[in-house]
């Protein structure tokens, strides 16, 4: 009952979820993404930034969707900027459980999460191919 199915396709299943999360924390915040990408010479800097976040989630969407372990890469750059400097909660709709002054210790807490937990996925991938190599 689910158990038969081989543990590479349960990671590469599970890398597939990040991805989905990263496009809903894009999707979700599309507005912001479109404020930060008009030409302002006083938001230069800002808009950098967000190009810069912008694209390392697409390119973590598409390593992460092909099942490559480059994906984590852009992912690793993705969770904290998104965090840091657009407060975008990768896990969409859990923050506004929370009281509006909570808000951005819950979302440092859920992409902390999700960081983590990607990083003991890449591991478990990593295990995984060494494993098959011997």
């Amino acid at each position: 009952m689910g158990w038969d199915v081989p543990s590479s396709y349960r990671l590469i299943g599970a890398t597939k979820l990040l991805a989905v999360l990263v496009v809903i924390g894009l999707i979700q915040h599309f507005d912001m993404i479109i404020q930060a990408l008009r030409f302002d010479l006083l938001s230069m800097v800002p808009m950098s930034v967000t190009i810069l976040v912008l694209i390392s989630g697409i390119l973590a969407c598409i390593g992460l969707f092909r099942g490559k372990k480059w994906g984590f890469i852009p992912l690793y750059f993705y969770i904290p900027a998104a965090t840091l400097f657009l407060q975008v909660s990768l896990i969409p709709f859990i923050p506004n459980i929370f009281p509006v002054k909570h808000h951005d210790i819950v979302i440092m807490v859920i992409n902390g999460l999700v960081l983590l937990y990607s990083v003991s996925l890449l591991l478990r991938r990593m295990e995984t191919n060494y494993i098959k190599e011997y």
